[in-house]
């Protein structure tokens, strides 16, 4: 859904993996959009460039996402995928997006989904990231299942 609201952009994906997320971001962008994805290990990257060798508007870059993608910005959403944990290679991120760009993180269990507890109550480290960012509006999106959930957040304008 986001991805279909690049027009005339650039989106960025980080951890490629064998390049199925890739394929999804790529199916739903308009035809004026390019993606520019990002895999830390070489091989998986092979495989994901094999995958989408026939989407010209698709580059699978092998490296280390905060070398390889900052050329290539602004951005007009950032799937972070490769587990960002740490707050200056987040701000990093957040730099990379276009104001009124956004950024995705998946793989969350709603607070409300979490078992009594859990350290996860107290801390979570991709919510921090998000709330700690004074250039994002944030939120929490939990999924239909009400087991999963995504944070997205907007850059903000200067």
């Amino acid at each position: 859904m986001l991805a279909a609201g690049c027009h005339g952009g650039t989106i960025a994906e980080l951890g490629t993996g064998a390049g199925v997320g890739a394929a999804w971001l790529a199916s739903s962008m308009p035809a004026d959009c390019t993606l520019v994805t990002a895999e830390l290990d070489p091989r998986l990257a092979e495989v994901a460039a094999g995958l989408l060798a026939d989407c010209p508007r698709v580059r699978v870059l092998a490296g280390d996402a905060s070398e390889l993608l900052p050329p290539h910005a602004p951005f007009d959403l950032i799937f972070a995928d490769s587990g960002v944990r740490d707050a200056a290679a987040f701000a990093a991120l957040t730099g990379l997006l276009k104001p009124g760009g956004r950024i995705v993180m998946d793989d969350l269990t709603p607070v409300q989904a979490l078992p009594a507890g859990s350290p996860l109550l107290q801390s979570d480290i991709k919510r921090d990231l998000f709330a700690r960012e004074y250039r994002l509006a944030w939120t929490e999106v939990v999924l239909p299942d009400l087991a999963n959930s995504l944070l997205v957040g907007t850059r903000r304008a200067a």
